[in-house]
């Protein structure tokens, strides 16, 4: 493994899709630490603390934990996932995008990835609304009210949107599918924190 990736590494076009891709990657860590305003952050942390075994605890892995800490990227991939899910099934029920997916071509598909983008947008603003009443309703916010609500909604949104978009630039500039390397990263950023946790319980006997 360690040959193949030196010898990638020799390779000057390689080498610049390797830099680029954790270059991506890079950017994506860093919006994954950018808390969105008005969200008290450590009560939050603390009440997600007790879901780990539950569904919101699965999505905050898949999330690198920026879910639990209500990031710019708290919403992670999930809306793309979700609107790629829903086109795919929609594909095989509805004729005309069937026909626009095989019979279009190249047109078709980027017709199809263009809709894609804009369920992601919608979800994104769903899911955006959804975490921004469990915010609001267990008490987790410093301040309340319409804007507050506006700004925290659009701003999970767009960090969506734009991790839509690093994703899109991974697979078109760097190495692999973006998407999956971007959930790649999210899962392994946890592993320092879950191992750490391991031998705290260990050292505990629990």
């Amino acid at each position: 493994m360690l040959k193949t990736i030196r010898n990638a590494w020799k390779i000057e076009e390689l080498r610049k899709k390797i830099l680029f891709t954790l270059f991506i990657i890079l950017l994506y860590r860093i919006g994954n630490a950018v808390p969105v305003p008005y969200v008290n952050v450590a009560l939050l942390q603390e009440y997600f603390s007790q879901l780990q075994n539950t569904v919101l605890g699965l999505y905050n892995v898949m999330s690198g934990g920026a879910f639990s800490s209500a990031t710019i990227f708290a919403l992670s991939i999930q809306p793309y996932i979700n609107a790629s899910i829903i086109m795919q099934l929609l594909c095989i029920a509805i004729p005309a995008l069937e026909r626009m997916q095989k019979e279009g071509g190249e047109e078709g598909r980027k017709k199809i990835a263009s809709i894609t983008r804009y369920a992601t947008v919608g979800i994104a603003l769903l899911q955006g609304f959804a975490y921004y009443m469990l915010i609001r309703n267990n008490g987790y916010l410093e301040q309340s009210g319409v804007w507050e609500a506006i700004v925290i909604i659009m701003t999970f949104m767009a960090g969506s949107a734009l991790i839509m978009w690093l994703g899109e630039q991974i697979t078109e500039f760097g190495i692999g599918n973006g998407i999956s390397i971007i959930l790649f990263a999210s899962i392994v950023s946890r592993f320092p924190n879950s191992i750490i946790n391991m031998f705290s319980n260990l050292a505990a006997g629990s």
